[in-house]
Protein backbone atom coordinates (compact mmCIF):
# COMPACT_ATOMS: atom_id res chain seq x y z
CA UNK A 1 0.00 0.00 0.00
CA UNK A 2 1.61 3.61 -0.78
CA UNK A 3 1.96 6.45 1.85
CA UNK A 4 -1.14 7.72 0.93
CA UNK A 5 -2.71 4.71 1.22
CA UNK A 6 -1.25 4.52 4.71
CA UNK A 7 -2.01 7.55 5.79
CA UNK A 8 -5.64 7.08 4.96
CA UNK A 9 -6.35 4.07 7.29
CA UNK A 10 -4.40 5.54 9.94
CA UNK A 11 -6.48 8.55 9.33
CA UNK A 12 -9.89 6.43 9.56
CA UNK A 13 -8.65 4.11 12.22
CA UNK A 14 -8.29 6.83 14.57
CA UNK A 15 -11.95 8.59 14.15
CA UNK A 16 -13.27 5.34 14.66
CA UNK A 17 -11.26 4.93 17.79
CA UNK A 18 -11.83 8.47 19.21
CA UNK A 19 -15.46 8.24 18.55
CA UNK A 20 -15.53 11.16 15.68
CA UNK A 21 -17.98 8.20 13.69
CA UNK A 22 -20.33 7.07 16.24
CA UNK A 23 -21.04 3.08 16.93
CA UNK A 24 -23.70 2.09 14.01
CA UNK A 25 -22.51 5.35 11.75
CA UNK A 26 -22.59 4.86 8.28
CA UNK A 27 -19.37 5.81 6.41
CA UNK A 28 -19.88 7.51 3.34
CA UNK A 29 -16.68 7.87 1.07
CA UNK A 30 -17.34 10.99 -0.87
CA UNK A 31 -17.47 12.34 2.70
CA UNK A 32 -14.70 10.81 3.71
CA UNK A 33 -12.54 11.61 0.74
CA UNK A 34 -13.53 15.41 0.49
CA UNK A 35 -12.71 15.90 4.53
CA UNK A 36 -9.27 14.10 3.60
CA UNK A 37 -8.62 15.62 0.65
CA UNK A 38 -7.91 12.24 -1.32
CA UNK A 39 -9.58 10.23 -4.35
CA UNK A 40 -12.01 7.47 -3.24
CA UNK A 41 -9.64 4.55 -3.76
CA UNK A 42 -7.48 4.88 -1.27
CA UNK A 43 -10.73 5.82 1.13
CA UNK A 44 -12.45 2.48 -0.23
CA UNK A 45 -9.16 0.37 0.14
CA UNK A 46 -9.20 1.55 3.52
CA UNK A 47 -12.49 0.87 4.76
CA UNK A 48 -12.12 -2.68 3.63
CA UNK A 49 -8.82 -3.05 5.78
CA UNK A 50 -10.71 -1.26 9.02
CA UNK A 51 -13.51 -4.12 8.18
CA UNK A 52 -10.81 -6.54 8.16
CA UNK A 53 -9.69 -5.71 11.45
CA UNK A 54 -12.62 -5.69 13.26
CA UNK A 55 -13.49 -2.07 13.59
CA UNK A 56 -16.46 -1.72 10.75
CA UNK A 57 -19.17 -3.95 9.33
CA UNK A 58 -20.37 -3.83 5.71
CA UNK A 59 -23.95 -4.12 4.91
CA UNK A 60 -25.36 -5.10 1.40
CA UNK A 61 -26.65 -2.30 -0.12
CA UNK A 62 -25.47 0.37 2.74
CA UNK A 63 -22.04 0.89 2.70
CA UNK A 64 -19.77 0.23 5.78
CA UNK A 65 -20.81 1.25 9.40
CA UNK A 66 -18.62 1.48 12.24
CA UNK A 67 -19.24 -1.91 14.59
CA UNK A 68 -21.75 -1.71 17.70
CA UNK A 69 -20.16 -3.37 21.02
CA UNK A 70 -22.69 -3.22 24.34
CA UNK A 71 -22.11 -3.16 27.45
CA UNK A 72 -22.83 -6.77 27.93
CA UNK A 73 -20.51 -8.52 24.92
CA UNK A 74 -17.45 -6.36 26.90
CA UNK A 75 -18.81 -7.49 30.16
CA UNK A 76 -18.82 -11.27 28.31
CA UNK A 77 -15.01 -10.68 26.83
CA UNK A 78 -13.89 -9.65 30.34
CA UNK A 79 -15.67 -12.57 31.83
CA UNK A 80 -13.71 -14.75 29.59
CA UNK A 81 -10.23 -13.26 30.00
CA UNK A 82 -10.20 -13.21 33.92
CA UNK A 83 -10.73 -16.90 33.76
CA UNK A 84 -8.29 -17.72 31.00
CA UNK A 85 -5.56 -15.06 32.47
CA UNK A 86 -6.28 -16.25 36.07
CA UNK A 87 -5.09 -19.96 34.30
CA UNK A 88 -1.75 -18.53 32.98
CA UNK A 89 -1.08 -17.02 35.78
CA UNK A 90 -1.78 -19.99 37.90
CA UNK A 91 -0.04 -22.52 35.30
CA UNK A 92 3.29 -20.35 35.65
CA UNK A 93 3.17 -20.33 39.86
CA UNK A 94 2.81 -24.06 40.07
CA UNK A 95 5.15 -25.12 37.57
CA UNK A 96 7.83 -22.59 38.25
CA UNK A 97 8.39 -19.51 36.64
CA UNK A 98 11.53 -19.88 34.12
CA UNK A 99 14.49 -17.89 34.61
CA UNK A 100 14.37 -15.64 31.68
CA UNK A 101 10.91 -14.86 32.44
CA UNK A 102 11.43 -13.90 36.24
CA UNK A 103 14.12 -11.23 34.73
CA UNK A 104 12.22 -9.72 31.72
CA UNK A 105 8.96 -9.10 34.35
CA UNK A 106 11.64 -7.70 37.04
CA UNK A 107 13.24 -5.23 34.18
CA UNK A 108 9.41 -4.99 32.99
CA UNK A 109 8.08 -3.60 36.61
CA UNK A 110 11.25 -1.57 36.79
CA UNK A 111 10.75 0.10 33.57
CA UNK A 112 6.94 0.48 34.66
CA UNK A 113 8.13 2.33 37.86
CA UNK A 114 10.36 4.74 35.70
CA UNK A 115 7.17 5.97 34.02
CA UNK A 116 5.28 6.97 37.73
CA UNK A 117 7.86 9.95 37.39
CA UNK A 118 6.05 11.47 35.13
CA UNK A 119 3.77 14.51 35.99
CA UNK A 120 1.57 14.46 33.05
CA UNK A 121 -0.29 12.17 31.17
CA UNK A 122 0.96 12.30 26.85
CA UNK A 123 0.53 10.37 23.97
CA UNK A 124 4.23 9.48 24.27
CA UNK A 125 3.36 7.92 28.12
CA UNK A 126 0.23 6.16 27.06
CA UNK A 127 2.16 4.30 24.63
CA UNK A 128 5.02 3.30 26.18
CA UNK A 129 2.55 2.10 29.29
CA UNK A 130 0.65 0.11 26.99
CA UNK A 131 3.47 -1.57 25.48
CA UNK A 132 4.99 -2.74 28.68
CA UNK A 133 1.71 -3.55 29.67
CA UNK A 134 1.33 -5.83 27.32
CA UNK A 135 4.94 -7.14 27.55
CA UNK A 136 4.39 -8.22 31.08
CA UNK A 137 1.23 -10.23 30.33
CA UNK A 138 2.28 -11.97 27.06
CA UNK A 139 5.49 -12.89 29.32
CA UNK A 140 3.16 -14.96 31.68
CA UNK A 141 1.00 -16.50 28.91
CA UNK A 142 3.83 -17.57 26.72
CA UNK A 143 5.66 -19.01 29.97
CA UNK A 144 2.39 -21.03 30.89
CA UNK A 145 3.63 -23.06 28.67
CA UNK A 146 0.13 -24.06 26.90
CA UNK A 147 -0.21 -23.25 23.49
CA UNK A 148 -4.16 -23.86 23.86
CA UNK A 149 -4.48 -21.27 26.25
CA UNK A 150 -2.66 -18.61 24.50
CA UNK A 151 -4.74 -19.12 21.53
CA UNK A 152 -7.48 -18.48 23.59
CA UNK A 153 -6.04 -15.96 25.81
CA UNK A 154 -4.69 -13.86 22.30
CA UNK A 155 -8.14 -14.09 20.66
CA UNK A 156 -9.81 -13.21 23.86
CA UNK A 157 -7.46 -9.83 23.98
CA UNK A 158 -6.97 -8.65 20.38
CA UNK A 159 -10.59 -7.71 19.21
CA UNK A 160 -9.30 -4.20 17.73
CA UNK A 161 -12.08 -2.01 19.33
CA UNK A 162 -11.65 -2.52 22.53
CA UNK A 163 -8.01 -3.08 22.17
CA UNK A 164 -7.44 0.20 20.81
CA UNK A 165 -9.59 2.59 23.04
CA UNK A 166 -8.76 0.66 26.61
CA UNK A 167 -5.45 2.77 26.63
CA UNK A 168 -7.03 6.14 25.40
CA UNK A 169 -8.82 6.06 28.47
CA UNK A 170 -5.64 5.60 30.62
CA UNK A 171 -4.45 8.44 32.96
CA UNK A 172 -1.30 8.42 35.39
CA UNK A 173 -3.98 6.96 38.48
CA UNK A 174 -4.47 3.90 35.85
CA UNK A 175 -0.77 3.77 35.59
CA UNK A 176 0.09 3.75 39.53
CA UNK A 177 -2.78 1.26 39.81
CA UNK A 178 -1.64 -0.84 37.13
CA UNK A 179 1.80 -1.33 38.57
CA UNK A 180 1.10 -2.11 42.13
CA UNK A 181 -1.45 -4.57 40.45
CA UNK A 182 1.63 -6.22 38.52
CA UNK A 183 4.00 -6.13 41.17
CA UNK A 184 1.64 -7.97 43.63
CA UNK A 185 0.98 -10.63 40.94
CA UNK A 186 4.77 -10.97 40.06
CA UNK A 187 5.43 -11.80 43.93
CA UNK A 188 2.56 -14.42 43.95
CA UNK A 189 3.88 -16.51 40.58
CA UNK A 190 7.77 -15.55 41.79
CA UNK A 191 6.82 -17.43 45.23
CA UNK A 192 4.86 -20.19 43.69
CA UNK A 193 1.48 -19.21 45.09
CA UNK A 194 -1.03 -20.70 42.46
CA UNK A 195 -4.12 -19.83 44.38
CA UNK A 196 -3.00 -15.86 44.97
CA UNK A 197 -2.00 -15.39 41.26
CA UNK A 198 -5.14 -16.96 39.95
CA UNK A 199 -6.55 -14.73 42.39
CA UNK A 200 -4.80 -11.59 41.69
CA UNK A 201 -4.79 -12.28 37.80
CA UNK A 202 -8.96 -12.64 37.54
CA UNK A 203 -9.75 -9.13 39.91
CA UNK A 204 -7.08 -7.34 37.63
CA UNK A 205 -8.44 -8.28 34.01
CA UNK A 206 -11.93 -8.03 35.95
CA UNK A 207 -11.55 -4.57 37.38
CA UNK A 208 -10.19 -3.62 33.79
CA UNK A 209 -13.26 -4.51 32.46
CA UNK A 210 -15.07 -2.25 34.80
CA UNK A 211 -13.34 0.69 33.84
CA UNK A 212 -13.81 0.04 30.24
CA UNK A 213 -17.50 -0.32 30.68
CA UNK A 214 -17.85 2.93 32.88
CA UNK A 215 -15.90 4.80 30.45
CA UNK A 216 -18.01 3.12 27.49
CA UNK A 217 -20.57 4.36 29.05
CA UNK A 218 -19.91 7.85 30.02
CA UNK A 219 -18.63 8.40 25.92
CA UNK A 220 -21.81 7.23 25.02
CA UNK A 221 -20.83 4.33 22.85
CA UNK A 222 -23.37 2.27 24.26
CA UNK A 223 -26.08 4.72 23.06
CA UNK A 224 -27.04 5.89 26.89
CA UNK A 225 -24.92 9.07 26.34
CA UNK A 226 -23.58 11.78 24.78
CA UNK A 227 -20.98 12.39 27.46
CA UNK A 228 -17.47 13.42 26.31
CA UNK A 229 -15.22 10.83 26.30
CA UNK A 230 -13.11 11.51 29.28
CA UNK A 231 -11.12 9.19 31.94
CA UNK A 232 -13.15 8.00 34.75
CA UNK A 233 -11.01 8.24 37.73
CA UNK A 234 -12.41 6.36 40.22
CA UNK A 235 -12.06 3.38 38.76
CA UNK A 236 -8.13 3.02 37.83
CA UNK A 237 -7.44 -0.37 36.74
CA UNK A 238 -5.70 -1.91 33.60
CA UNK A 239 -5.12 -4.87 32.04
Amino acid sequence: MSTRGQSVVRALRDKVLDGEYAPGARLNEIEISNSLNVSRTPVRAALAILATEGLLDYVPNSGYVVRCYSVQDIEGVYAARSVLEGLAARTVAEKGISDRVRGLLHKNLAETEVLLDETDWSDRLRDEWGRLNEEFHEAIFADAGNRHLSELISKSRSIPLLKGVKFRWHDLDTLATSCSDHAELFDAIANGQGTRAEHLAREHVYQAGRRLVANWRRAGADGTSAAARRPVRKVSRAA
